[in-house]
């Protein structure tokens, strides 16, 4: 998935035009952001999935960049985390909200990986 169309997702999920444009100078720092937040968690689904783990967070720099996350990752808990960062500053309740969500998610898709499987790796 690209910065654009994560972007273009979480404002879908925040009732948000697709035209709209008030949130395009936070998009890459707050991606960016997320990257490095959820880092351990894609290294984990990595690992669950029987994949290499990343050596370091793969930062983007424009909305063209592809987010070299795992796809759990980038559809189902960035864009909760993305919206949660964009209310910060506008509307506490939705903030509220959203970053409740982004938490939720994170815990629906932790893996519990086992021993032998990070040794495996390791």
């Amino acid at each position: 998935m690209t910065v654009q169309e994560l972007y273009e997702h979480t404002k879908g999920i925040m009732f948000e035009k697709s035209s709209s444009t008030i949130y395009d100078n936070y998009v890459i720092p707050n991606v960016n952001r997320l990257i490095r937040e959820l880092f351990d968690m894609n290294n984990s689904e990595r690992i669950w999935n029987e994949k290499t783990p990343l050596s370091k967070p793969p930062y983007v720099s424009q909305l063209s960049d592809e987010i070299k996350y795992e796809e759990v990752i980038v559809r189902e808990v960035m864009p909760l985390g993305l919206a949660a960062y964009f209310f910060v500053d506008d509307d506490l309740s939705k903030y509220s909200i959203f970053i409740t969500e982004f938490k939720n998610a994170r815990i629906v898709n932790q893996r519990i990986l086992s021993q032998e499987k990070i040794d495996a790796v390791i």
